[in-house]
Parts: structure tokens; C-alpha cells; sequence
């Protein structure tokens, strides 16, 4: 057993000597001679390398969260020729991934048709963010602030969040306040 990677996988199995206790290495030392305890173990060893290979690798970000971090470098980046614009543009962004403006899909479908924007084929709001953004790209400074104008934050009245729900049922000043009048 000359080959680096095994050697190391030994290592780190000593180094939970500390966790288990020199007792239980030594119970295993005695199992790993007898020809049964060896055969199990080839099996499981075998049995979870397969199941390693077949299982989908998740340790990158999920394509869609990059595609996100990617989009939000490159308004960041715009910053170098137009900071106004990347400002405004990465506000608006924020604001929308944070379902702070537009929090449904058909809030940014009726915007995007009443502002004359290229329509989007999103089925899904999180899909339609990067789309809807892009679509301001070619438009100037003005034309940018005069549509984001017409856009307002969602309200706390509006927010049907489990936050929003909270403070609606919560809100002592509130109920004070309509008992009274």
C-alpha cells in the first residue's frame, strides 16, 4: 500500500483516534484479521465508492446560482464605464432577488408590457430576473430612471411573506389603533 491517496485516507482515519478512543482501534485491528470482518468491509468500501460515482457532484454552486453571481459581477463591472448606470442597475437588481419590487413573475410580466420592454419566456420569476435586467442594458440613463420610477417597493400591507404575516397579526399598534377610531 504505497499509493499516496489510501495512505492518507489511513491518516485521517488515525487521526479520529482521539474521538473513538485507543480501545476501539485496537477492537478494529483485532476484526480487520479475521477474513469475514475484511470481506464486509471490501464490500462496503466497494459499495460506497459506487454510490460516490453515481451521485450527482453538488459541490459547485448550482449553475443557476452562478449564472446570478456571474450576471451581478458584470453590473459591477459596467461600473468602470457607466457607474450611474451600474448604480441604478444593480439597485434594481438587488431589489428584485430580494422581492423587494416586482415580487411575482406576472408583477414583471405587466411591467415589461406596459414599459414596451422584449417580453420574456421565463416560466419562473427567478429565471425572468437576469432576462428583465439585461432588457435595460441598451437603454440610456433617462430612459432607465423614467421606468424605474414607475416601479414601486413592495409594502409592508402587500408583503404576504411569513414575515409580513407575522407583523400583521403581531402588530399591537395596529389593532390599538383601529379598536380606537
Amino acid at each position: 500500500m504505497s499509493d499516496k491517496p489510501e495512505l492518507e485516507l489511513l491518516i485521517e482515519v488515525a487521526k479520529l483516534l482521539k474521538k473513538y478512543g485507543p480501545d476501539t482501534f485496537e477492537k478494529l485491528a483485532e476484526n480487520l484479521s479475521s477474513p469475514e470482518f475484511s470481506e464486509r468491509l471490501t464490500s462496503i468500501l466497494s459499495t460506497t465508492a459506487r454510490t460516490a460515482r453515481s451521485v450527482k457532484k453538488d459541490t459547485q454552486p448550482s449553475e443557476r446560482k452562478q449564472t446570478l453571481i456571474d450576471f451581478r459581477s458584470s453590473l459591477v463591472a459596467l461600473a468602470k464605464t457607466e457607474p450611474e448606470k451600474s448604480g441604478l442597475l444593480i439597485k434594481f437588481y438587488d431589489g428584485l432577488t430580494a422581492k423587494a419590487l416586482l415580487p411575482t413573475l406576472r408583477d414583471i410580466k405587466y411591467f415589461v408590457s406596459d414599459m414596451g420592454l422584449p417580453s420574456l419566456k421565463a416560466t419562473a420569476r427567478d429565471k425572468a430576473i437576469v432576462p428583465f435586467v439585461k432588457s435595460f442594458l441598451p437603454l440610456s440613463i433617462e430612459e432607465i430612471i423614467a421606468k424605474l420610477a414607475r416601479i414601486k417597493p413592495v409594502s409592508s400591507a402587500n408583503d404576504r411573506s411569513l414575515e409580513g404575516w407575522s407583523n400583521i397579526i403581531l402588530d399591537k399598534d395596529r389593532r390599538i389603533k383601529q379598536s380606537g377610531s
